[in-house]
């Protein structure tokens, strides 16, 4: 089934044409992922197709009643709303009332009145009418599986991270006919991609999705489309497959130029004979010359060449000497020694938040240390290249930025070269060289001062998530260069092919301060953990000291707060309408009157209130024992 279909598709930006005639449709339970160099077009490709959901458009055509969720790259909230606020702010009738629902209980908890628990009973029927209580648990799963709690908390004092794990959260809560999703892995961690990656297998939506994760794009896409030379071209299979098919693309369209090339010559040669026949053949001959000569011209894919020229290193490059720091009382890094040597190639695991950044900032002296002490050598010269971009003038032109690291720049092998032919072997168009900064795309811009801040000479290089943002075949020439860089490569990342490419160690960080090496890739590391023992926590038991309790004393325990003894009577009812419909089901089966389908129907659904039952007893009695 066609869920969306494009016929003649364009699009530009500013005087850049984007894409030109686009024609592609989308099938229900395709994984399609859409990728191309930065500022192709792919995430306003996205962008108008998330939006012809509601709005008509011309050249795109869609199922009526489509569901669609989306995942954009920058997740929009509100600071000021909560995290439970931020996650039921839908429009469906289902999250509406489980909005108001927890609004009514925070409401019950402060100010317990007659008016506010008419209306959460009458809120309790609208849940069950709405078949909301399946809905919160589904809620309440996914948030348990992402590590998702303390729903108090507000939105704009989360980190990038965090926010993007509640954006995927709420993507799952709905059951949508197509997930839209706009680099879905950028900020999440590895865990949290592994999660995304189990939901999308099993889910039966259909997906688009553009991404630079080339396992990611390996193990979930079944078609992937390119946008290239302002056309789409459309692959069947995945990664792999992709890579083939582009090569055997390319080698024809070059194969073909090479023709072309050779029939203009033989043409251009009868035009300079000059003959003087005016016949209707003629003419169509001449505007056949005209027609090639004003072509879109083929360009073979330039090689991006990173190589610079090497910053000598000292014998002594970079020494850790039992360094920590914490923050408002939290441990981020427990005393940690290294010591650098050259040519290290070293990446570094761990949950958002467990200070692989704060460990960066400590080694380029942005952070001093509470104990312990950072010595670079002489010669060692850090080359940063940090999560978020640096504030660029976007007035100033591509060229003009450039220009400001140097006329001319020297390469590995010696050579020197212009500004302007570094930014053509960048993938940046000559035409484009008076574009102001702040029209580029994101991922342009980062591409940009990618090359600046390795042009500058580092010896030492600190990525922190290099991979955000930037497009396969960027990260492709990246892995390259930095394979061949002899100086020193320390890298955040959670993208497991490049760090597989790239590192030959890791640092693993616990979450809890702990930095503990690994010697080896990302896959013998995760490959580690899966063939792992479980660890078991082994707990000397201590003897506690008794203190005296008077005779008849009573152990205090916690008293049930308004929502538990909302839950403690709920749990009473179910009790008792469970029990009543088993005593109905076991009659049917004394009585035998009935067909063989009713029969099966029956024992399943008793097999289900047994469960049911046990689950309610156990937290009932749970509950009794406090109430």
């Amino acid at each position: 089934m066609t869920l969306l279909a494009v016929q003649n598709l364009s699009a530009s930006r500013g005087a850049k044409q984007l894409f030109d005639k686009i024609n592609f449709s989308v099938e229900s339970g395709e994984k399609i992922a859409l990728i191309g160099v930065n500022g192709c077009g792919k995430s306003t490709l996205l962008s108008e197709l998330a939006e012809a959901i509601t709005t008509p458009h011309p050249n795109i055509s869609v199922t009526p009643g489509l569901a669609v969720a989306m995942l954009e790259q920058m997740p929009v909230f509100s600071p000021t709303d909560s995290i439970s606020q931020h996650l039921f702010r839908g429009d469906s009738a289902v999250t509406q009332v489980i909005r108001e629902y927890h609004e009514c209980l925070d409401q019950l908890e402060t100010d317990p009145t007659e008016e506010l628990s008419a209306a959460f009973a009458d809120l309790v029927v609208r849940m069950d009418l709405a078949n909301a209580w399946e809905y919160e648990d589904r809620v309440t799963s996914i948030l348990n599986e992402l590590h998702i709690d303390h729903l108090t908390q507000l939105m704009g004092t989360l980190s990038g991270g965090m926010v993007k794990k509640i954006a995927l959260a709420r993507l799952f809560f709905e059951d949508a006919d197509l997930l839209i999703l706009d680099e879905p892995t950028n900020h999440l961690d590895i865990e949290t991609i592994d999660w995304m990656e189990g939901m999308l297998k099993r889910s039966r939506a259909t997906v688009l999705m553009v991404t630079h994760d080339r396992y990611f794009l390996d193990r979930i896409c079944t078609r992937i489309f390119e946008i290239d030379q302002q056309s789409l071209f459309i692959y069947q299979g995945n990664y792999p497959v992709f890579l083939e098919l582009r090569g055997e693309r390319l080698a024809a369209q070059a194969h073909q130029e090479q023709s072309i090339q050779s029939a203009m010559r033989v043409e251009l040669e009868w035009l300079k004979r000059g003959p003087k026949a005016r016949s209707t053949k003629q003419k169509a001959r001449k505007d056949r010359i005209e027609a090639m000569q004003n072509r879109t011209v083929y360009q073979e894919d330039q090689g991006i060449e990173l190589g610079v020229a090497g910053r000598r290193m000292g014998k002594k490059i970079l020494e850790l000497k039992e360094i920590s720091k914490s923050f408002e009382g939290r441990r981020v890094i427990n005393p940690f020694s290294y010591t650098f040597k050259e040519g290290a190639k070293i990446g570094i695991l761990g949950p958002n938040g467990a200070g692989k950044s704060t460990l960066f900032n400590l080694i380029s002296e942005r952070l001093k240390p509470d104990s312990g002490e950072v010595d670079p050598g002489v010669n060692t010269h850090f080359g940063h290249f940090e999560q978020q971009s640096d504030a660029m003038d976007p007035n100033v032109t591509i060229l003009g930025y450039v220009k400001g690291f140097g006329e001319q720049l020297t390469l590995h092998d010696g050579t020197r070269v212009s500004a302007t032919k570094l930014l053509e072997r960048f993938l940046f168009a000559s035409s484009s060289f008076a574009t102001p900064i702040g029209k580029l795309s994101g991922g342009e811009r980062r591409r940009l001062q990618l090359v600046c801040m390795l042009l500058e000479n580092p010896n030492f290089l600190l990525f922190d998530e290099p991979t955000n943002d930037l497009d396969v075949m960027t990260l492709s020439v990246l892995e390259d260069f930095l394979l061949s860089f002899n100086g020193c490569v320390l890298i955040i990342s959670h993208d497991r092919y490049f760090v597989d490419r790239v590192v030959d160690h890791l640092f693993i960080f616990d979450g809890k301060g702990g930095i503990a090496p690994f010697w080896g890739t990302y896959s013998d590391y995760a490959e580690s953990e899966k063939s792992a023992p479980p660890q078991i926590e082994v707990k000397v038991a201590m003897p506690e000291p008794k203190v005296p309790q008077p005779i008849g004393a009573v152990e205090k325990k916690k008293p049930l707060s308004f929502k538990e003894r909302q839950e403690f009577k709920t749990l009473e009812s179910d009790i008792e309408t469970l029990e009543s419909e088993k005593i109905q089901l076991a009659t049917l089966f004394s009585t035998a009157v009935g067909s063989t389908e009713e029969f099966e129907t029956a024992g399943r659904r008793l097999a289900e209130i047994d469960i049911l039952l046990g689950k309610n007893m156990a937290r009932w009695e749970l509950l009794a024992d406090r109430a």
